[in-house]
């Protein structure tokens, strides 16, 4: 018996040290190998992890919204088979890493708002310094009419999100 609590508490051991080898306030780089929507994606790191990762402090469209295809293909031909640096944020109830991604010295979270694919996230985005560009981005969005600026009134996801619960 005393066998047996030993290897099982050397398999719990074991797992959970495999389940938290990713944490927030890492840094990882890897191939984007998937686009589920305008801001999440699945990298594969260079340790062959499959991470799936949400885009840090903003918010696209769903995909039954308007802009929400759009702003999914927009990012899969930024970034689909590219290899991205990932600055993990924090790590949400999806259990998704909630990152700052680049592509090179380009902010990938900043490109989708400045495009007009995506909203400032605020009631998530706490970086300063990052929430300020991404406020920046989308106030130049705005100013120019892209993407979903287009529409007069566009529904942040939020909102969508919490009209169809």
């Amino acid at each position: 018996m005393r066998l047996i609590m030993t290897l099982f508490s050397a398999f719990i051991v074991i797992c959970l040290s495999c389940a938290c080898s990713l944490e927030a306030n890492d840094h990882y780089r890897g191939q984007v190998i998937s686009v589920q929507d305008g801001d999440t994606i699945t990298v594969r790191t260079e340790d062959f992890e499959q991470l799936r990762v949400r885009f840090y402090g903003i918010d696209c469209p769903e995909k039954k919204q308007a802009y929400g295809d759009e702003a999914k293909n927009y990012l899969y031909g930024l970034v689909y088979g590219k290899t991205v640096d990932l600055e993990v944020v924090d790590i949400d109830r999806y259990s998704r890493y909630v990152a700052i991604v680049r592509l090179g010295d380009v902010i990938i979270n900043v490109v989708m708002v400045r495009e007009g694919y995506a909203w400032l996230y605020e009631a998530y985005c706490k970086e300063p310094n990052l929430c300020n560009l991404i406020t920046q981005a989308e106030n130049e969005a705005k100013s120019q009419n892209k993407g979903l600026w287009q529409d007069t009134s566009p529904l942040e996801p939020w909102n969508y999100r919490r009209g169809n619960r």
